[in-house]
């Protein structure tokens, strides 16, 4: 009989709050050592976002409208083209569909929760709070990061309260996205009052509803997808603190009820204004916070004190009995330092020389000069010779089959050559496919064998002359 699934140890306090950018922190964290994340990002609304000035939250302030040009780096995409292709076919959609934005928005959001993937058990689950602006891209981007095997509900808040556009229904509700790690997660069912026509049925039968079933009316009925009893919070909320996308604690307390047990992990990369680290602590959860606001550190020891969770004499960041570790520095690995990519996973992470971590836009370069040909570029399957722009970057080994990500194993190939092979080939397989009469893309196999030569020796040349001028001015720096 197996051991228990016990998880990975955590390198974390409990009580922690993570003061700066989360996904350094993220990265930080050891692989499989939280039971429950619950959050609520930034939704793309192309605005900012400023709480009230006499609020508790004055001066909280943050950005939700993204840019390519601006918000995305190279590393990002570089990692999310090599590791997650899946992420950079929903990140491409989007940006079809929607615009540029909506990339940048999923691009920065993707390397985020492919980390909180990592961090996440295999018996955890994941509520991702979410609103129309950004729901099916992100639902597209879930799907591909935590499998949509593993997707459970979308779970629909309703609530009153705000404007009504002129020209459309009044858009009066949220949507969070509960996903698990695997095909084995734990949940508590909750439950929720019957309705007072049913409760008056129910107990003028003895209990019994109209389909014979018995009915516990003091339990009440297991509860849906549809979420109507917690409203949002209105400028009057005693709970309220100001914070311009605050959330009710009712709604966070049924989350985490249902999610997780009395002393699990529950993480929240973007705590905001503090509303799941208080409903942890209130319900005897462990919890991690993470924001960016210089206000996160005052909010989170304001409300702990409002909701009787500190004594008004302790210690500046004292809980009664407990205290609150404030940091601005990550977590330092002790579990190996396994990565997102689910092909990387190693149990040490090995150093890697400075030209091994040339970005595909560099390969792309040095690679193109290798294969040039009169009029374009060789494709290294086919042996076709097209225009620069028809080429794509791929491994020559599959990452699948322990293929490397730099250089000496990067080679470019046509479109129809890059979509054939896929993860399923080498490159040599590839040029059997193409040969094959069914197929019969092979258009000069000597030439694509050329162009591969060519490109291995190039590569080669670049990893010995890295640091040189020559090979710098040919990187493009």
């Amino acid at each position: 009989m197996s051991a228990p699934y016990s998880g990975g140890v955590p390198n974390f306090e409990n009580r922690s709050l993570y003061h700066g950018d989360n996904l350094d922190f993220l990265r930080g964290m050891n692989s499989e050592t939280v039971h429950l994340i619950a959050t609520d990002p930034p939704f793309n609304k192309n605005r900012d976002f400023h709480a009230t000035p006499d609020s508790l939250a004055r001066g909280a302030r943050f950005k939700d409208r993204w840019r390519w040009h601006e918000d995305v780096h190279e590393e990002w995409t570089d990692s999310i083209i090599d590791d997650w292709p899946a992420v950079w076919e929903v990140i491409l959609a989007a940006r079809a569909a929607y615009g540029d934005d909506m990339g940048a928005f999923l691009c920065w959001l993707g390397v985020r929760l492919m980390e909180m993937h990592r961090v996440l058990r295999r018996d955890g689950s994941i509520y991702l709070h979410i609103d129309h602006t950004a729901h099916a891209y992100v639902k597209c981007l879930m799907d591909a990061i935590f499998g949509w095997k593993n997707f459970q509900n979308e779970l629909v808040w309703c609530y009153r309260g705000g404007g009504v556009p002129k020209k459309a229904f009044a858009r009066k509700h949220d949507t969070l996205l509960f996903y698990s790690k695997s095909n084995n997660w734990q949940f508590n069912k909750q439950y929720m009052p019957y309705s007072e026509a049913s409760t008056k049925l129910v107990s003028s039968r003895g209990g019994v509803s109209i389909d014979g079933k018995e009915r516990n009316l003091a339990r009440g009925a297991a509860m849906t997808d549809w979420w109507s009893d917690i409203n949002s919070l209105q400028t009057w909320s005693p709970e309220r603190t100001g914070y311009p996308t605050q959330k009710p604690l009712a709604l966070y307390r049924r989350i985490i009820k249902a999610s997780s047990q009395e002393g699990d992990i529950v993480l929240d990369p973007f705590c905001g204004c503090s509303t799941t680290p208080v409903a942890a602590e209130q319900l005897n959860r462990q919890w991690v916070g993470m924001d960016i606001w210089d206000g996160a550190i005052e909010q989170v020891k304001d409300r702990l004190r409002e909701e009787w969770l500190v004594t008004p004499d302790d210690a500046e960041t004292r809980m009664f009995p407990h205290v609150v570790q404030i940091t601005s520095s990550p977590p330092i690995r002790t579990d190996g330092n396994e990565v997102a990519a689910p092909t990387l996973r190693l149990k040490v992470q090995r150093p890697q020389a400075p030209w091994q971590r040339m970005t595909h836009r560099q390969m792309v370069r040095l690679l193109a000069q290798a294969q040039a040909s009169s009029g374009g570029v060789i494709c290294a399957g086919c042996g076709r010779v097209l225009e620069p722009d028809f080429m794509q970057l791929d491994h020559i080994q599959p990452k699948t089959d322990g293929g490397a990500n730099h250089i000496t194993n990067r080679i470019l190939l046509c479109g129809p050559c890059n979509r054939r092979k896929r993860n399923y080939f080498t490159l040599a397989g590839l040029w059997r496919e193409n040969k094959k009469k069914a197929i019969g893309w092979m258009k000069d196999e000597s030439r694509a064998k050329l162009a591969r030569e060519d490109a291995r020796a190039k590569a080669e040349w670049a990893r010995d002359h890295f640091h040189t001028e020559e090979c710098q001015a040919l990187l493009g720096g």
